[in-house]
């Protein structure tokens, strides 16, 4: 939900200079990582909603620290950029992004439970903020770290009620939608989002469909190419659009990673402004 912090909070980007550059380290944070062998598939079963979700929910990150390798391409305002970057996570307490252009760091970011902390080298401006003022900015009150978390590793970031949702089987793939879905595209309803869920015959995340009927903006997160790290599986590509006036689209591929701990070094130069985009 980070890129649709900054495409809402942001009237026009310019890609080509590096001074929005700090823009693409929210865009990556919304992502996943890579592996090296393909997962089988099996065949789909009938089953209740509430059996469905909890075969979802146990698709947990099973590590302790993960560092990932990865390159970004991102089409924002019809600016294409490619960028580098690295993402260090520790289950449950910290995500620490860079990125890097011609191997300088441009941007750098820290997420913890508590907050979220970010600044860019060129505009020397930073952001230091916590979940509250995102929920309230995006009118939705579900953003936490761990559900940041599970939306980079492509696990579920949503709570989801079997009270309040309905699953069927559609072109081989498990489908979860929100109850209210048809009910919001009649009259929207402030903080309800119209909201649709894809998954494989061993229930990966394949899509996520979000839509504000108030403002007609749509989020589309689909991962693909999931594989086995270990015990566990990730998606290998991963495609983010932001469809409001402009279709905004960021492609991540992964190409390294490692189970071990890395250095996360974090400090906010105190010449540094407060970036003007989340007054």
């Amino acid at each position: 939900m980070i890129i649709l912090l900054w495409i809402l909070t942001t009237n026009k980007l310019n890609l080509k200079s590096l001074k929005n550059i700090g823009l693409l380290v929210f865009i990556l944070i919304i992502t996943s990582c890579s592996t090296s062998r393909k997962v089988a598939h099996g065949e789909m079963v009938e089953m209740k909603t509430s059996a469905l979700i909890n075969n979802v929910l146990k698709q947990s990150p099973q590590f302790i620290h993960l560092t990932i390798n990865s390159r970004v391409n991102a089409n924002i305002d019809n600016n294409s950029v490619g960028l580098n970057g690295k993402i260090y996570i520790k289950n449950g307490e910290q995500i620490w992004v860079n990125i890097s252009k011609f191997g300088i760091t441009a941007a750098r970011a820290n997420i913890t439970p508590e907050g979220f902390q970010a600044f860019e080298k060129l505009g020397q401006t930073y952001i230091d903020g916590d979940f509250t003022y995102f929920n309230q900015l995006l009118k939705v009150d579900f953003i936490d770290y761990e559900k940041l978390q599970n939306l980079l590793l492509g696990r579920i970031f949503v709570e989801l009620n079997p009270r309040e949702f309905k699953s069927e089987i559609i072109d081989g793939e498990y489908v979860l939608s929100y109850i209210d879905n048809e009910k919001l595209e009649r009259r929207a309803e402030e903080g309800k989002y119209i909201q649709t869920y894809f998954f494989d015959n061993e229930f990966k995340l394949k899509k996520a469909l979000l839509k504000d009927p108030k403002s007609n903006m749509e989020l589309l997160v689909e991962y693909a190419e999931w594989t086995t790290v270990g015990p566990q599986n990730f998606p290998k590509s991963v495609k983010v659009l932001v469809k409001d006036k402009k279709t905004q689209e960021v492609h991540l591929e992964y190409n390294n990673f490692t189970f071990e701990e890395s250095s996360t070094p974090f400090s906010i130069p105190s010449s540094y402004q407060p970036n003007k985009l989340l007054k």
